[in-house]
């Protein structure tokens, strides 16, 4: 030994008695002898209370056999045995010991060193509990599938999902057991590839058609991990499947109403615009994305490359003198949160023409107020718009020509100077003789004429209410200055007014026309 480095007394009894480590020695007849202090930290028995106990009555019920199981073998073995097991503490409670022993044969000893491994061991515990609720709780179907013995493992998602119980499930092949037999071959080769580990990814997901117990075909997805030993080679494969029966369905009916809503969109003459603000509280997001249907670009003559992509894009192609109107009425939408509103304005063509528009707004408000999308609906309606305007102008003809022969048929003739003739043809209805009435008077005050002739000659027939209305006309024209004279009274008309009783008064009757006019240009010279 070096003398410049002397090795400091050492006292094994020491080293024993101070060691972190739980030591001891066990006899034949598994009693502790010897107990460090070690045992005092950590499981509160005095170390001369356990010097002498047997171990088997200071353990877990549950553990007893397992390691009186171990204690034999330990007897027979050469080398060192480890075994775990819950040891009762002072308190009366169990702590997980992991004991390593050595049998020292010539002395029929048993050396022990062991230590607590609650954390490990309650870890471990808690993993296998927590795996064993999965495998009895989880909605999916999770299996096991040893290269050799079939399934292993089969879960309650397994049972509810394929319908076997566990212990039908056991032993088989899960091929034979789920896959519809026209797609055996093909799942076999993913199978094959899943053993074999010849792809780092084949077959570790998919999505199949499967068959349950009762004979129902399912769609699950299914997601595959091999279990590999030490050397790589796969001893068994662990399979997750999920029901998405329900899920296809709602995928199939969800793109047969996507592939009929772009029908819709494309066959439509009418278009669609509509938009999600980014914020529900700022429903005015002019800047927000919009979509635009096919109808919307073939209104406004524009293709997919050119099409507008926000509402201030959108909004340029209004009409200048409509663009307050738009803008006016989609504010008051939004600020009063109107469901529904419907506009009539017009936009712009690409080509520069004016497209008149039908516009239904929709908007779908949260329970907060906010706004969640706005909807548009737009219709052309041009040709409605030029018909309108076409009947109008029509309209406006039909009055402008009802206006002349209401003139042509009551024409007011200035037959001489101060003398004016009133031609009456056809039945004077109340409409008429108004007319005729406020024409007469105006023309007598506008020529200051001092004879008014009416001329009947083109009036066959007379009755009382005609003749009061003519009469209400001579006594008018007499109130502004003008004297009646009424002409061309047929034979058939004179019988009719003195059969009624129709009285003339102070109106002058005479017999044509002519006769009338010589009348008042004589009694016109007199004055």
């Amino acid at each position: 030994m070096d003398d410049k480095h002397p090795v400091p007394a050492f006292d094994m009894m020491e080293f024993f008695q101070k060691a972190p480590a739980l030591m001891c020695v066990l006899d034949m007849e598994n009693r502790m002898l010897h107990p460090n202090e070690a045992w005092t930290r950590v499981t509160g028995h005095a170390v001369k209370d356990l010097h002498g106990s047997l171990v088997d009555e200071r353990l877990h019920p549950d553990d007893r056999d397992p390691a009186r199981r171990t204690s034999r073998i330990s007897l027979e073995a050469q080398g060192a045995i480890v075994q775990e097991s819950r040891f009762r503490c002072a308190d009366g409670t169990y702590r997980w010991i992991e004991w390593t022993m050595r049998v020292i044969f010539d002395r029929a000893l048993v050396y022990c060193c062991a230590r607590a491994v609650d954390q490990p061991r309650r870890a471990t515990v808690t993993a296998a509990r927590r795996l064993e609720t999965y495998l009895r709780r989880a909605p999916v179907a999770m299996i096991e599938i040893d290269t050799e013995r079939g399934i292993t493992e089969w879960s309650t998602g397994a049972e509810k999902m394929f319908g076997y119980a566990r212990s039908e499930a056991l032993g088989k092949g899960l091929i034979d057991l789920v896959v519809p037999e026209h797609l055996r071959t093909q799942v076999r080769e993913v199978s094959a590839q899943l053993r074999e580990n010849r792809s780092s990814d084949g077959g570790r997901f998919g999505v199949g058609t499967n068959v349950t117990k009762d004979g129902r075909f399912i769609h699950c997805e299914w997601h595959n991990a091999p279990i590999t030993d030490d050397d790589g080679k796969v001893r068994a494969i662990l399979s997750i499947a999920i029901d998405i029966t329900e899920v296809e369905k709602q995928r199939a009916r969800a793109e047969e109403s996507v592939a009929r809503f772009d029908l819709l969109m494309r066959g439509s003459r009418s278009g669609f615009w509509d938009f999600k603000p980014r914020d529900p509280k700022n429903p005015i997001d002019a800047d927000a994305p919009i979509f635009v249907s096919d109808g919307i670009l073939r209104i406004l003559g524009l293709n997919e490359n050119n099409a507008p992509k926000t509402i201030v894009e959108l909004g340029r192609y209004n009409h200048p003198d409509d663009h307050d109107l738009v803008a006016n009425e989609f504010h008051a939408h939004l600020s009063e949160r109107r469901t529904e509103s419907y506009l009539e304005y017009r936009l712009l063509h690409a080509d520069g023409s004016i497209v008149w528009v039908g516009s239904t707004w929709y908007a779908l408000w949260n329970d907060e107020g906010g706004l969640v999308r706005f909807a548009v609906s737009c219709s052309d309606i041009s040709d409605r718009k030029l018909a309108e305007a076409d009947q109008r102008e029509k309209l406006a003809l039909i009055e402008r020509q009802a206006m002349a022969i209401r003139e042509l048929s009551t024409p007011i003739l200035e037959v001489h100077e101060g003398v004016l003739c009133l031609p009456v043809i056809g039945v004077v209805d109340s409409g008429r003789a108004a007319e005729m009435m406020n024409l007469t008077l105006g023309a007598v005050v506008a020529e200051q004429a001092r004879f008014l002739i009416i001329d009947l000659t083109g009036v066959p027939v007379l009755d009382t209410s005609t003749a009061d209305r003519l009469l209400a006309i001579a006594r008018a024209a007499g109130l502004v200055g003008a004297q009646t004279v009424i002409t061309g009274l047929q034979p058939a008309v004179a019988q009719t007014v003195v059969t009624l009783g129709v009285g003339m008064g102070e109106v002058k009757t005479l017999r044509n026309l002519k006769d009338g006019l010589r009348y008042c240009l004589r009694h016109k010279q007199q004055r």
